[in-house]
């Protein structure tokens, strides 16, 4: 990725107005690492300054950017945040239990890389499988549930079939006790994805969703597992971020899909805001990152910073699991790309 593109992004952010880190970080669209590297850059060569908290335009920069670009903004669609779906009447109804169950969630744990997208947004990606025709009466696995994806699509009662694969023991008497008190039927399964798949599952469903590991092998492992559980013709729903992912490693994850028998169909850039930049406990463990910085960014005012693009997916029929259903896959779940994890920022 160009550091001057960056750099670009940076400015021009800042000369439509002044903001916090967070908020700028939040329209970051780039590699976590760099865009501190050029944010240190751009500090220590007096081209941005703080004042009242706020990062603003020295005057040096001030002269360098086209004066004439501040008169032409643009917004994202306030209605939907750009995720392209407005839920109706009865998905609202059914966020406000969502919501409630939500908040019994068990707390998250670094060890299993666990973070936790908002629950409007969960209810949003529920509401567009809807709308492309992969929820009613459809078999849906989710390969990990942080988001707890599935207690949202068991609660509209549309789906034939939802299991739930998590490497968590904790989630087993979690869904058991929704399941009790909500009369839902979710199926949990303890499963850590490095394992070969129980065969009972192979090519039983017609939707797959996950939030996967982003190394290689990570997303691979996760990926498989998926497409492994597919029926011909199935789609898929994968949550990638631009933050820890680059360029280079989103390419080499699109061709994957490809070489594997799917289409991509859509891309939602930040359809899923996290948790994590909203509570105290999880925010901490997370935003360790800032210790990088040469500047006090100050105190996260619960900006959802972290956010993942939405992946569909489709089988073209026939496609390949990528890694044999029954092998082991050894997994790397950290690398020099995850600059959120607490490992990388001790």
């Amino acid at each position: 990725m160009s550091m001057e593109r960056i750099k670009t992004s940076i400015l021009y952010s800042l000369q439509e107005k002044p903001m916090n880190f967070w908020k700028l970080l939040a329209e970051n669209q780039y590699l976590l690492g760099d865009f501190l590297k050029v944010l240190n850059e751009l500090y220590e060569q007096g081209m941005i300054t703080i004042k009242n908290n706020k990062l603003c335009l020295s005057e040096k920069a001030k002269k360098e950017l086209n004066k004439k670009a501040s008169k032409f903004s643009v917004k994202i669609c306030d209605k939907c945040n750009g995720k392209i779906v407005l839920p109706g009447k009865k998905f609202e109804e059914i966020l406000k239990i969502f919501k409630k169950i939500s908040k019994q969630h068990p707390p998250i744990l670094a060890e299993f890389y666990q973070g936790r997208i908002i629950p409007e947004d969960t209810l949003k990606r529920v509401a567009l499988m809807h709308k492309y025709g992969d929820v009613v009466d459809k078999s849906i696995v989710l390969i990990g549930d942080d988001d707890l994806l599935s207690i949202a699509l068991a609660l509209t009662e549309l789906p034939k079939r939802i299991v739930v694969f998590d490497i968590d023991e904790r989630f087993e008497k979690f869904f058991n006790e929704i399941n009790k008190k909500y009369k839902l039927n979710i199926e949990f399964v303890q499963y850590d994805v490095a394992n070969p798949l129980p065969k009972t599952f192979l090519r039983k469903f017609d939707v797959f969703s996950c939030e996967p590991l982003e190394t290689d092998s990570g997303f691979k492992a996760f990926f498989a597992r998926g497409a492994a559980c597919l029926k011909d013709y199935g789609s898929g729903y994968i949550g990638l971020t631009r933050l820890e992912v680059s360029m280079k490693r989103w390419a080499k994850f699109e061709k994957f899909f490809i070489d594997n028998g799917f289409v991509i169909t859509d891309i939602i850039r930040d359809f899923s805001w996290y948790y994590d930049s909203e509570r105290k406990e999880e925010r901490e463990e997370y935003e360790q990152f800032v210790k990088m910085l040469k500047f006090d960014p100050g105190k996260n005012p619960k900006v959802c910073w972290y956010k993942a693009s939405l992946l569909r997916i489709e089988s073209l029929g026939k496609h390949k699991t990528a890694i044999p259903w029954n092998k082991k896959i050894k997994i790397i779940p950290v690398d020099e790309e995850s600059f959120t994890h607490p490992s990388l920022n001790e």
